[in-house]
């Protein structure tokens, strides 16, 4: 999986390391996650984890899907499938370019890597404290 972060961190021009670091972060690196409003599924298998997005999507309940966390509405944006954006390589590069366009808008910094996790003009607070356990994840502690 490690070749994954470093393909997507290439092609986007962002470390693999802040990725394995935001990864962690969101999943502790469990590729199979789903967040649905604020709740943690944590499903033993791809199907499982299908079954509940697919529940959630079609209740229409925003959620965050696979090892990054990519939250719905990029999927229901892009047209991106739930089968798509599960697949941990999928999610990775999706990740990777939603943390691109943050980078982008606000440079390399702890606003970027906030904003990856919510719109930084919607609670700084929380984007400062997601940023450092990001950080905290980095440096491996």
């Amino acid at each position: 999986m490690l070749d994954d972060f470093i393909f997507a961190g290439k092609h986007y021009d962002i470390a693999p390391q802040l990725l394995v670091a935001i990864a962690k972060t969101e999943t502790s690196l469990n590729p199979w996650a789903i967040n649905i409003q604020g709740k943690g599924y944590f499903p033993k298998s791809k199907e499982e984890a299908l079954r509940i997005a697919k529940k959630a999507y079609n209740e229409r309940r925003s959620f965050d899907i696979g090892i990054m966390q990519i939250n719905v509405w990029w999927l229901r944006k892009y047209g991106i499938s739930l089968e798509t954006a599960i697949e941990p390589q999928n999610n990775i590069i999706i990740g990777a370019f939603i943390l691109k366009n943050e980078i982008n808008k606000h440079g390399l910094n702890w606003k970027a890597v906030a904003s990856y996790h919510t719109p930084i003009h919607r609670n700084p607070a929380r984007g400062k404290y997601y940023a450092a356990k990001v950080v905290k994840n980095l440096k491996g502690k």
